[in-house]
C-alpha cells in the first residue's frame, strides 16, 4: 500500500524607452566585443556552420505557403487571424474541405532557416521573429531584468512554436477536467480530449510507442522524438535518491517524476506548426496567407463578425468572412484585436475613446508559470572540450531533464515543474541560456559563470505551474502596431511567493544525494547584494532570493478565458459567427507548458468549427 504523506521542508520609464534600452544594452558594442572574445563568441561563429547542413537537410524557402494577393472587400469562408500555433492548425483542418475559401492573416514573417534548426533555437529571441514584449515597470519582482520583465512571443507563422525550447509536455489530466467544469461541458474532460493530443502527433520513439500505444500518436503531422544521453544517469539517480523516481514518459499514464522529455523535433528540424501543419496543404488553392499583415479590427453587424480591418504594407484593406472569423492571434495579441474591435472592459474602452460594443473582461486572466533559476556546479575538469564548442545544430545543444514534482505523494497531479539543463564546463552554453534565452542582466551572467569555471552545471528553471496570481493586457494606443501594455501580476497573490520557496527548498534536497556530494556539488549564484541582510537558506532569503531572480518561462495563457469570455464551443460570448481558439482561452494553466494543449485544443476547436452548419 502506497503511503501518503507531506514531504519535511526545513515615475516608471515609458516601456518603448526600457525595451530601446534594454536591447541597445544586450547588442552595445561591449557586450559583442566581450562575447567574440570569449567562448561565447566561438560558440556563435561555430554555430555558421549550421547553414552548411541546410542543403543536405532539404530545407529552403518552400516550406510554406506563398503570399496571396490581398484583393479589396474580397469574402473568404473563413478568416483566421494570425497564423501562430493554434492558428496553423486550424487553416489546415479547414483547408482539407477544399469547398471552404480560407485567408490567414500574419503580422509576422515566414520562419527563417535557423528557426528549424533546434541547435539555433537561442538565435531567434530579440530578433525580426520576435514581438519582444517587456512588461510594465516592476520593481517587485523583476529585478533581476532591470524591473522589466522581457517576454518572448514568437512573430512569425507557427507563432512561439516556431522560436520556443521544443519541449512537449501535456500537463496532468485534471487540468481538462477543470477545464470541463469551468464551461459545465464534457467533451472537454481529458478522457474525452485525449483523442486530440494523439489526432497531433507522430511519435517517432519506438519504446514510447511500444510502452504507451494508447497515449500516443504516430500518424498526426507533429513529429516528437526524445534526445537521450547517458550523462544524465547519475543526475536522474540523483533526484530518485530524494524521492522523484525517474519515468519513461510524462505524457502517459505518470504525470510525476524526472524524464528525458520529448522535443518538437522530428527528421532532424523543428516541428513547428508552420511547416509540420501548413506544410501539408501549403500548395492547396483554396488556403490563402499574408504575412506581415495586421489586423486591425474585427467588423461587427448587430453582433455578428463580418470581416476585419487588416494593414499590409500601410494600405488598409477590408475583408468579408462568410461563416467565421476564428481569432488566433495569442494571448497578448487577440485581446488587443479585441479591444479595438469594441469588445472589452468598458472603462478602458472608453478610456480610450473606443466605442463599447461589450462590456466584457478581455485581457484579465493574464497567466505566466513565473520562474527562478538555480545553478548547480558539479563534476570538475581541468581543461574545456573543444568539441563542445560546436554543437550538432540539428538537436538541443545539452542534456535537458523535465521534473513534475508533488510536494505530496497524495496529489494527482505535480505542483512544480523544472527544466534542467546538463551544460558542460568551460563553454559559453551558461551564457547564452542566462543572458541571451531568459535576459537576466549580464553582471549576474557574468556572475554565475565566473563561479563555475572548470566545472559541469546543472542549470535548472523552476517553474510554479499552478499560480494564483494573475496580470493583464490592455491598450497603451489605439495604434494596432502600438504594443500592448502588459502586467505580468507576479507574486501579487503572496501564495504564490510562499509556495515558490516550498519549491525551492525541495528542489536543492538533492545537493545532499550520494552522487552531488562525490563531485563536491555546489549551489552557487547565492551572494546577490540584494539579500545581504538575510539569514542564508532561511525562507526569507529565499523570498528575496525568488524575487531578484524571477523570470517569464514564457507559458502565457488566459486572456481570454473559457468560462468568461468564450464558451465552451469557443464561440466569444454575446457575440456571433467569431470565436478565439489559441492559448488566451486557457482558463487555468496546464501542470506543464502549454504547447501541446493549445495545439490539441486547435485540434479540437477545428472540429467543432466543422461541425457547424451554415447553410
Amino acid at each position: 500500500m502506497d503511503v501518503c504523506y507531506n514531504l519535511n521542508l526545513n515615475s516608471p520609464q515609458t516601456i518603448t524607452a526600457v525595451t530601446t534600452s534594454r536591447i541597445q544594452e544586450l547588442k552595445s558594442q561591449k557586450v559583442f566585443e566581450a562575447m567574440l572574445s570569449s567562448a561565447a563568441g566561438l560558440a556563435i561563429r561555430a554555430s555558421q556552420i549550421a547553414f552548411a547542413l541546410l542543403a543536405s537537410l532539404g530545407i529552403d524557402g518552400t516550406n510554406y505557403p506563398t503570399q496571396t494577393d490581398l484583393k479589396n472587400d474580397t469574402s473568404y469562408d473563413y478568416i483566421i487571424v494570425g497564423g501562430g500555433s493554434a492558428g496553423s492548425v486550424v487553416a489546415t483542418r479547414l483547408a482539407e474541405d477544399k469547398k471552404n475559401k480560407i485567408l490567414v492573416l500574419e503580422a509576422g514573417h515566414t520562419p527563417p532557416i535557423n528557426a528549424l534548426l533546434a541547435g539555433l533555437f537561442v538565435t531567434l529571441p530579440m530578433s525580426y521573429v520576435d514581438y519582444n514584449y517587456t512588461s510594465t515597470f516592476d520593481p517587485y519582482a523583476a529585478g533581476g531584468q532591470g524591473n522589466y520583465t522581457i517576454l518572448t512571443a514568437g512573430k512569425m507563422l507557427g507563432g512561439s512554436d516556431s522560436l520556443n525550447h521544443l519541449l512537449h509536455t501535456r500537463g496532468c489530466p485534471d487540468d481538462l477536467d477543470r477545464w470541463a467544469k469551468i464551461v459545465d461541458d464534457d467533451s472537454w474532460k481529458y478522457e474525452n480530449f485525449l483523442k486530440y493530443f494523439i489526432k497531433s502527433e507522430r511519435v517517432d520513439d519506438e519504446e514510447i510507442v511500444s510502452t504507451f500505444p494508447q497515449y500516443h500518436g504516430t500518424n498526426g503531422p507533429m513529429g516528437l522524438t526524445r534526445e537521450t544521453s547517458d550523462k544524465v544517469a547519475p543526475y536522474l539517480a540523483s533526484f530518485a535518491e530524494v524521492g522523484h523516481p525517474t519515468v519513461l514518459d510524462l505524457n502517459a499514464n505518470k504525470t510525476q517524476g524526472y524524464t528525458q522529455p520529448l522535443y518538437m523535433i522530428a527528421d532532424k528540424i523543428r516541428q513547428t506548426p508552420a511547416k509540420s501543419y501548413l506544410g501539408l496543404v501549403k500548395d492547396y488553392s483554396n488556403l490563402h496567407i499574408s504575412t506581415e499583415t495586421r489586423v486591425a479590427k474585427v467588423l461587427f453587424k448587430d453582433n455578428v463578425a463580418v470581416g476585419v480591418e487588416a494593414i499590409y504594407k500601410g494600405k488598409t484593406y477590408t475583408l468579408h468572412a462568410k461563416k467565421e472569423i476564428i481569432l488566433s492571434a495569442g494571448v497578448i495579441n487577440t485581446p488587443q484585436v479585441l479591444m479595438l474591435s469594441g469588445v472589452g472592459p468598458k472603462d478602458h474602452l472608453t478610456q480610450m475613446k473606443i466605442d463599447v460594443l461589450a462590456d466584457l473582461p478581455v485581457g484579465k486572466n493574464f497567466t505566466d508559470q513565473v520562474a527562478t533559476t538555480l545553478v548547480f556546479k558539479t563534476k570538475k575538469y581541468l581543461l574545456p572540450n573543444p568539441l563542445d564548442l560546436i554543437p550538432d545544430p540539428t538537436k538541443v545543444p545539452f542534456p535537458v531533464m523535465v521534473g513534475s514534482v508533488a510536494l505530496s505523494k497524495c496529489k494527482k497531479c505535480p505542483d512544480y515543474q523544472v527544466y534542467s539543463l546538463l551544460l558542460p564546463h568551460d563553454t559559453p552554453q551558461l551564457t547564452l541560456a542566462c543572458r541571451d534565452t531568459f535576459w537576466y542582466r549580464t553582471d549576474i551572467c557574468d556572475s554565475w559563470q565566473k563561479q563555475v569555471v572548470g566545472r559541469d552545471t546543472l542549470y535548472t528553471v523552476l517553474a510554479n505551474i499552478s499560480p494564483r496570481s494573475r496580470g493583464s493586457v490592455s491598450l497603451r494606443s489605439t495604434d494596432p502596431f502600438d504594443d500592448p501594455e502588459i502586467t505580468t501580476g507576479y507574486f501579487t497573490d503572496e501564495t504564490d511567493l510562499k509556495n515558490m520557496v516550498k519549491f525551492v527548498k525541495n528542489f536543492i534536497q538533492v545537493g545532499k544525494t550520494s552522487y552531488f556530494q562525490k563531485v563536491k556539488a555546489e549551489l552557487v549564484g547565492l551572494d546577490l547584494d540584494e539579500c545581504s541582510h538575510k539569514n542564508p537558506g532561511s525562507d526569507e532569503f529565499w523570498e528575496c532570493y525568488i524575487l531578484n531572480r524571477a523570470i517569464s518561462p514564457y507559458h502565457y495563457t488566459g486572456t481570454c478565458a473559457m468560462g468568461s469570455l468564450v464558451d465552451g464551443s469557443l464561440n466569444l460570448l454575446g457575440f456571433k459567427r467569431i470565436r478565439v481558439i489559441d492559448a488566451s482561452v486557457i482558463p487555468e494553466p496546464p501542470k506543464g507548458a502549454p504547447n501541446a494543449a493549445v495545439i490539441a485544443l486547435a485540434e479540437k476547436g477545428a472540429d467543432m468549427i466543422k461541425s457547424e452548419s451554415y447553410y
